[in-house]
């Protein structure tokens, strides 16, 4: 897969800010029992007022997988595992011994229990809103969030306003489009989901068509030219290549060798430890072939799958110790 470098100095960001030493993750344990969050980031609304004040608000269609229990799962067997399922046997692998397979042990784990319960904060607003007036959704008359079994959360839906509609990809849950602002049995006012048949016509929202925005072309994603930075010197071995995006993009990559790459000659490592690193990185690729299995399969649903086009093969000679790095980012041409 293509992984892009940071551009940041790390060196330099401790000299500026020395409090932070010994304080971030690659040297402190992180608590693996954190709330679960999902982003949704921004949808797509209109808002309008009928003839006697009511007002009224359309979001752009978004839906959520559908089981064939009609629900939908949104988290799945959150998996801990202790230093036996991997790490013993690469250290002993590292110190000398006989080589580690990569597959992580499952009897090595903990799976985390879900008790249920849960909330969402999507709110619907226009931009010009003030914060104090950015009114809720009302979720739970959509779904409940439930623990589906003891190791998978989700939501139950409530098809009176929820649709069962079909993609390509499988059956979804869609939620309702429409909303009314209303004030609750709480004396709160909140965004309330009704039917479109049930939203004046005056409003003008079902004849509203939700396209993409036509901003400004941004200008490409590029790293610095200068001779003397961490891209150029020592630099990569191959390239540059080119691989072609689903998403409208271009990017052009190199080959380096893994410790020459810049976010580890920017690691504040010694030139020995990142000799250490290098042969343990060609002993993992040596051995560790992508076409195999580490971790257990899901025991629902399918995996994600990501774009093929970030697939990329090395160059003859380059199979071992080499990765492939972003330099640009750009439209197509």
């Amino acid at each position: 897969m293509l992984a892009s470098s940071p551009r940041g100095n790390s060196k330099a960001k401790r000299v500026r800010e020395p409090r932070f030493s010994g304080q971030l993750l690659d040297s402190r344990p992180s608590n693996p029992n954190r709330a679960l969050q999902m982003e949704t980031q921004y949808v797509p609304s209109v808002q309008a007022t009928d003839s006697v004040g009511r007002v009224y608000a359309r979001i752009a269609p978004t839906a959520f997988p559908r089981g064939t229990d009609d629900q939908s799962v949104l988290v799945h067997r959150i998996t801990s595992y202790t230093k036996q399922a991997l790490w013993d046997s690469v250290k002993s692998w590292f110190e000398g011994g006989a080589p580690a397979s990569g597959v992580i042990d499952a009897q090595q784990s903990v799976v985390h229990n879900f008790p249920g319960g849960g909330g969402a904060t999507w709110k619907i607003y226009l931009p010009s809103t003030p914060k104090e007036q950015k009114a809720p959704v009302a979720w739970k008359s959509m779904g409940t969030p439930v623990a589906l079994d003891a190791n998978t959360f989700g939501y139950r839906w409530n098809f009176e306003h929820v649709r069962k509609t079909e993609s390509r990809d499988g059956a979804l849950a869609t939620l309702p489009e429409y909303f009314q602002l209303r004030t609750n049995a709480a004396n709160k006012v909140e965004w309330t989901p009704v039917h479109e048949a049930d939203v004046p016509h005056e409003t003008g929202l079902a004849e509203y068509r939700f396209t993409r925005p036509r901003g400004k072309a941004l200008p490409p994603y590029v790293t610095p030219e200068e001779p003397e930075s961490s891209w150029k010197k020592p630099g990569p071995k191959a390239g540059p290549f080119e691989a072609r995006l689903g998403d409208g993009s271009v990017v052009t990559y190199y080959w380096y060798r893994f410790v020459d790459q810049p976010a580890l000659l920017n690691a504040d490592m010694t030139n020995a430890e990142r000799e250490v690193m290098q042969a343990r990185v060609e002993k993992i690729h040596r051995n560790w072939k992508r076409d195999r299995e580490y971790l257990p399969p899901p025991a629902v649903g399918k995996l994600a799958e990501i774009d093929s086009a970030l697939i990329v093969a090395p160059p003859n000679g380059l199979e071992a110790g080499y990765v492939p790095i972003v330099t640009r980012q750009g439209a197509k041409e």
